[in-house]
């Protein structure tokens, strides 16, 4: 299984995404000024526009009580004679106008200093084009987490199953909202279609909103990488990329083709980011007790000693689903 597209960051992808639109303002300008040069009168009435915005600041520091009366009939009656000129010329207004991709942001890619949902998009897209962010997954976000497939019946101890995912969500909530500051990283497991996944990319699209950058990844996929890599005398891209992101998600432990490699290289990937400090969220079907019985010590102490778990409950929601679906048909 190959990466066929380059590692970006998010700081690539914004470079990229400001350069692109960089070029097709630039066009736009070049398109507008072509049709000036080819009705000259355009560009006069343009600079006569100018001039009277520039006479209209003299005068009011000259304290003329009239310069905004005299400034509003000059673009008014400058603005009748171009409309004249387009119409005898063939053009319309819009013609004329830049015509922005984003006209919210007008391409800048900001509003009011916060990211303009132009770039969140681009930066979504980067991130699901590589590694295993199904395109799916793009609306597995906390507004979609359905608490209403986890049973509301309370047991003997305990809260229910509902309240107890419900907190889950919360957590998980609070950590994406809080991500600069947090420390903590987490162990999701339980039985399979129990939400692990779903809420793992809840969190992916969470961050990847706020411009972090987050690697979702199989276990699998990622022994199958490091292997070709190594293979391949890869030039340490991938490696840089796993270490130095900001949240390293490791979907599905334990169902990988296990060997001595692919534990030594778990190993190694989990260890450097633990000590360097940096977080990770692992997802498994896999008990903590499971793990220490199939991984060797020095792995399995890595992974239950330094996460948090978190025991996903309830009922398979894939079935749920499946049976909803059927019914719905019936």
């Amino acid at each position: 299984m190959k990466m066929n597209k380059p590692i970006q960051t998010p700081q690539t992808v914004i470079e990229g995404f400001l350069n692109e639109r960089s070029r097709h303002l630039f066009r736009e300008h070049q398109r507008i000024q072509a049709l000036e040069k080819r009705v000259p009168e355009l560009a006069d009435l343009k600079r006569r526009r100018d001039l009277a915005g520039t006479a209209l600041v003299r005068a009011r520091l000259k304290g003329d009580p009239e310069a905004k009366a005299a400034y509003d009939q000059t673009l008014a009656e400058l603005q009748q004679k171009k409309e004249a000129l387009l119409k005898a010329s063939g053009l319309n207004p819009e013609d004329l106008a830049v015509h922005y991709w984003c006209p919210d942001c007008k391409d800048t890619g900001y509003q009011n200093g916060a990211p303009c949902h132009c770039l969140v998009q681009a930066l979504t897209d980067a991130a699901f084009s590589r590694f295993d962010l199904r395109p799916k997954a793009r609306n597995e976000n906390f507004d979609t987490f359905n608490l209403a497939y986890y049973p509301d019946e309370k047991p003997a101890q305990g809260p229910s199953p509902r309240a107890y995912m419900g907190a889950m969500k919360t957590l998980m909530m609070r950590y994406c909202d809080h991500f600069e500051h947090e420390q903590d990283s987490f162990l999701f497991y339980g039985r399979p279609g129990l939400g692990k996944t779903f809420l793992s990319n809840c969190v992916a699209n969470a961050l990847i909103a706020r411009q972090k950058n987050v690697i979702y990844i199989t276990a699998e996929h990622l022994i199958d990488l490091v292997r070709e890599n190594i293979a391949n005398s890869g030039d340490g891209a991938l490696y840089t990329s796993l270490l130095t992101c900001d949240l390293l998600i490791i979907d599905d432990l334990g169902a990988e083709y296990q060997t001595a490699f692919s534990d030594d290289q778990l190993f190694q990937i989990i260890n450097d980011r633990i000590l360097g400090g940096d977080k990770m969220i692992i997802s498994s079907n896999l008990t903590p007790k499971a793990i220490q019985s199939r991984y060797n010590t020095r792995l399995a102490s890595r992974m239950t000693g330094y996460f948090k778990a978190l025991r996903f409950t309830g009922n398979d929601i894939r079935m749920l689903k499946k049976q909803s679906a059927h019914q719905s048909r019936t």
